[in-house]
């Protein structure tokens, strides 16, 4: 298919390229489907995945175009700029049987945060729709990870390597407030009753001043009132995770003893 060479290369752009192949039935499946609706999944698989009810013959075979042949229910699907997708709940069991078990995760906290499902619906899906189907066992033990109050995808990396390496699960985004009613911060991950913050720096943090300003201002707040303050940041997270779990793990094993 061709396209004028001004228009941005895109994952709707290449849908919409796809869509005049294959057969009105066809919907958007998988990680396409996810980027349709703007969750985050990793970008190792850039090819197009649609579902047919059948594969038909008159559909060509094209690297950068998957065609999956099963059937939908029409009311698990959904309309995503006039691109029709798979549902949220088909999604995370999509998901799960094609992305790695934290990038489903963060693929889950991304859909509960922003309205996309909710627990019940997705808990319904996987034990009557999704049942017996690919993927349900590793849908089903990531469903109690899940946590809608995430911001971003390296926060919940963050925390499943706290939690993988068998530490308490932190809190998620809890308001820190003081005996007399003073709000002082929300960090990332904390352990309230023992006063540990946790703080994902991402790149922005260091180059936007006014947010590195207000970071060292929260900080301080917290410090003043006793809380102990791990900041982490992309190299730690991805370079060197041990000497994060590490610090964790001392301030948690220094403030069990105080």
């Amino acid at each position: 298919m061709y396209v004028e060479s001004e228009l941005p290369d895109s994952v709707e752009l290449r849908c919409d390229a796809a869509k005049l192949l294959l057969p009105s039935a066809a919907v958007f499946c998988g990680v396409t489907a996810a980027r349709l609706y703007g969750v985050p999944v990793p970008d190792w698989d850039m090819r197009i995945h649609a579902a047919v009810p059948s594969v038909k013959p008159t559909i060509p075979r094209i690297k950068d175009l998957r065609v999956h042949s099963y059937s939908i229910s029409p009311t698990r699907l959904r309309m995503r700029d006039g691109r029709q997708v798979v549902g949220p709940e088909r999604l995370f069991l999509e998901l799960a049987a094609a992305v790695p078990r934290v990038d489903l995760i963060i693929a889950g906290d991304h859909m509960l945060r922003h309205g996309l499902t909710t627990r019940p619906h997705l808990n319904n899906f996987l034990n009557k729709d999704g049942y017996r189907r690919r993927g349900v066992r590793r849908a089903r033990w990531a469903m109690p990870h899940l946590d809608e109050k995430s911001d971003s995808p390296p926060e919940t990396r963050l925390r499943m390597l706290i939690v993988d390496a068998g530490l308490p699960r932190p809190t998620v985004n809890q308001d820190v407030v003081t005996e007399r009613g003073v709000w002082l911060a929300r960090p990332d991950l904390s352990y309230p009753e023992l006063k540990i913050a946790i703080q994902y720096e991402g790149a922005h943090h260091q180059q936007d001043h006014k947010q590195y300003s207000y970071d060292i201002e929260r900080d301080g707040r917290l410090i003043e009132h006793g809380w102990i303050v791990i900041r982490v940041n992309k190299d730690g997270l991805f370079g060197n995770p041990t000497t994060v779990l590490n610090r964790i793990r001392k301030a948690i094993a220094d403030r069990s003893r105080a």
